[in-house]
């Protein structure tokens, strides 16, 4: 055991990982949906399907630990990329919110993406692993002068995470494997105020806070045939409490009770990551071909409250009771080895919506969702694989119609585009 920890593969393997936590902890990944699979690692190119089953590199210590005992030496993989969004409002005849605005236009943020996983072999039976990446968020920037202004203008959640894990090989069919993580965010949105006098401008309403919490997994790889691996993820809920002064500039004469009642007072909003349970399996149909697939539950139900804007003049709470509903995801995928260096990868997913139009609100515009991922592989030597892997995610047109008082008016629309553009590199370092 001694010399196992005098070896300079172990040395180097530290130095890099503490150089990178620290790159990606002080600059974290934005997102923009909610709970997100796509962290930049080559199963983006199977759009998540067989993500608990793959385990054929080290982003396996994200997905399902337990997989970190396939790995036949210790394993480095860092990717980097980018999220393009399209998101497009359009506004329905029924919308009553007054002095006007448009749709908005395109509210995506372009959003830079980068992961980092880690593998050491520490022996024949056990694996330490380490993770650093963004799995929950949402952005958006409508503008100021959108039709919906008094709902929001601007909103993010922006996280990062880090998870130690660790793996046991119990015999030839079955490894286990565990860990927990600790992740930052930051909640923050803003909207305008109504000031209801043609002749005063909007005023305006900014809450900002940054929260951690921490969480647990757990993760099971089953081989009951050596063509076909199944596994089986657990991951708890994770609890942020943000909590709020809000900023309120702007307000009229009018407005004077709203800043007495909400100016200044500290608010607790309470967000849940929520527990969600995955199972995959991978099956090897020839030498060249294996296909994958998933189902998944979401406890989205648990999610909680969100702050919202000023609705009327005596007003006393900025939190609203969001009404979601638990979700289901079904994926399927393949994998292709077209030539001796070269691995093509292709897959599907199906996510349920967290919440229905009645509930849906411009802050988290969900609906539906659908993926279509695909992606390359190239091993450049034993020792070095390179990636660059696509996914489209399609997340419906999320109608809804909010009616939150006289300030604030009816909203009513749709989203003509809700696409996500993943794009990214990876490379895989084996030593």
């Amino acid at each position: 055991m001694t010399e196992i920890f005098r070896t300079p593969h172990l040395y180097r393997s530290i130095a890099v990982t503490v150089v990178l936590l620290g790159v990606l902890a002080s600059q974290p990944v934005w997102a923009a949906a909610l709970v997100l699979y796509e962290t930049g690692a080559p199963d983006l190119g199977t759009a998540s399907a067989g993500r608990a089953a793959i385990a054929a590199d080290a982003s396996t210590t994200a997905s399902n630990p337990a997989g970190m005992t396939l790995l036949d030496r210790s394993q480095l993989l860092g990717s980097l990329g980018a999220l393009l969004p399209s998101t497009n409002f359009d506004v329905a005849p029924e919308t009553t919110t007054s002095h006007g605005g448009g749709g908005g236009a395109n509210a995506g943020v372009f959003t830079p993406l980068g992961s980092f996983f880690l593998v050491y072999k520490l022996s024949e039976r056990i694996r330490l692993g380490v993770a650093a990446y963004s799995d929950y968020g949402l952005s958006g920037d409508y503008g100021k002068k959108w039709v919906g202004r008094y709902y929001l203008t601007e909103v993010s959640i922006i996280s990062s995470k880090v998870s130690p894990e660790i793996a046991y090989k119990v015999n030839e069919w079955l490894s286990v494997g565990a860990g927990f993580s600790f992740g930052i965010a930051r909640l923050g949105l803003q909207s305008k105020v109504n000031n209801a006098a043609p002749n005063l401008p909007d005023g305006g309403l900014s809450l900002e806070s940054w929260d951690e919490a921490f969480g647990g997994n757990v993760g099971i790889l089953l081989r009951p045939i050596n063509k076909l691996r199944i596994g089986i993820t657990y991951q708890s809920p994770e609890d942020y409490k943000f909590g709020f002064r809000p900023h309120l500039t702007g307000l009229g004469p009018g407005l004077d009770s709203i800043r007495n009642k909400i100016g200044g007072v500290k608010f607790n909003v309470p967000l849940t990551e929520p527990q969600r349970v995955m199972a995959s399996a991978l099956f090897h149909i020839t030498p060249t071909l294996d296909v994958m697939g998933n189902v998944g539950w979401q406890n989205w139900s648990a999610f909680g409250e969100f702050p919202v804007g000023i609705s009327a003049q005596n007003q006393k709470s900025i939190a609203a009771d969001l009404h979601f509903s638990d979700t289901c995801q079904i994926a399927v995928g393949m994998q292709y080895r077209i030539a001796e260096k070269w691995l093509w990868s292709a897959g599907f997913a199906y996510d349920s919506s967290p919440v229905s139009k009645a509930n849906r609100i411009p802050v988290l515009p969900v609906d539906r969702q659908l993926r279509y991922g695909t992606a390359l592989q190239y091993e450049i030597n034993r020792t070095v694989t390179a990636g660059i892997a696509a996914e489209l995610l399609d997340a419906g047109p999320g109608p809804f119609s909010a009616t939150r008082g006289p300030l604030a008016g009816t909203l009513q629309g749709h989203y003509s585009t809700n696409y996500l553009n993943f794009v990214a590199a990876n490379v895989i370092w084996k030593f």
